[in-house]
């Protein structure tokens, strides 16, 4: 009788992994710095993550029999975390750079953004392009893909912050002359709260088309292949545009 009891669960556990669930899903480490809405940040609401890269990941994970664990870091802990393997995956608007892809895997894009610029509004109407950015004093982002591309610009001297929020709040106290940061996140942050408190400039000019990914450890194939299988399956049943419209409104 027991080895029949046995074998029905087993027979079980064989169903459920068809349908991509398991009677003991595997839990999937995320590593995220949730302190950049829309992406990822703690709802102050239901004391929840929340964000477009958290929905996602979610029902990626349900699709692949994961149970998601969410585990917050800063953005420049991401990689060492990935490295050292206390992390599985890093969930947290990642660009998809040669630096980082050296150091560790990327799936494909899930989302594509673009690198602009955040002022004071009363630089607003001067600041065209990077070239009005030369020779200022410029926030960034610890780890950041904007900071990268700051640091390249002649004669900017780069205050680095924790959070792109405390970036924010030293341009508009004069600190800096501005930052280059994700657009999507700029312009969310101009529609809260604290953003409408302050004076501050999106500048509409993309600087730089990128892509979001992923990140996994060097050498993964497996964990790759069933979140890139994941994220078909979300993309092909609709998921993926129900969320993106939620956090980002309709589909370009």
């Amino acid at each position: 009788m027991f080895f029949k009891k046995v074998a029905v669960a087993a027979a079980a556990v064989c169903v459920l992994a068809g349908t991509g669930f398991s009677a003991y899903a595997e839990t999937l480490r995320i590593g995220s710095e949730t302190v950049y809405p829309p992406f990822e940040f703690l709802n102050s609401d239901t004391g929840k993550y929340d964000g477009f890269d958290i929905d996602l990941i979610e029902a990626m994970a349900k699709k692949a029999g994961f149970e998601p664990k969410i585990i917050s870091m800063g953005l420049d802990g991401l990689i060492p975390a990935i490295m050292s393997g206390s992390i599985d995956v890093a969930v947290s608007a990642l660009t998809i750079t040669k630096e980082r892809a050296a150091k560790v895997d990327f799936t494909k894009p899930y989302y594509k953004s673009g690198l602009s610029i955040m002022t004071h509004a009363k630089y607003g109407n001067k600041v065209k392009g990077a070239k009005d950015l030369e020779g200022k004093v410029l926030c960034a982002e610890i780890g950041s893909a904007g900071a990268l591309y700051m640091s390249k610009i002649r004669g900017t001297k780069l205050k680095t912050f924790n959070s792109a929020a405390e970036a924010f709040l030293e341009i508009n106290n004069g600190g800096c002359f501005a930052m280059v940061n994700d657009k999507p996140v700029n312009d969310y942050f101009l529609t809260q709260k604290a953003g409408k408190s302050m004076r501050l400039a999106s500048i509409p000019v993309i600087l730089s088309v990128d892509d979001y990914g992923f990140a996994m450890k060097k050498g993964n194939k497996a964990l790759k292949v069933r979140l890139e299988k994941a994220l078909d399956e979300v993309v092909a049943d609709g998921t993926y545009k129900k969320i993106y419209e939620k956090w980002f409104g309709a589909m370009k």
